[in-house]
């Protein structure tokens, strides 16, 4: 399995698990999500921009 699978895989396992749980992801999400699985950033910067987004940064 290549990464950019293995990255699918993880993102889509979230998203799922997001819809069992009532929720949904927004654009922004999926924007950056793609970012994540083309590998132009990592895990690190994805949990970052989600956070920025909705004022979740944590000192």
């Amino acid at each position: 399995m290549t990464e950019r699978e293995s990255r699918a895989i993880g993102v889509a396992e979230v998203i799922h698990s997001s819809h069992l749980e009532g929720g949904d992801v927004t654009p922004g999400f999926l924007t950056d999500a793609r970012d994540y699985i083309k590998e132009k950033i990592d895990v690190r910067e994805l949990l970052n921009r989600t956070r920025r987004r909705y004022g979740l940064n944590i000192a």
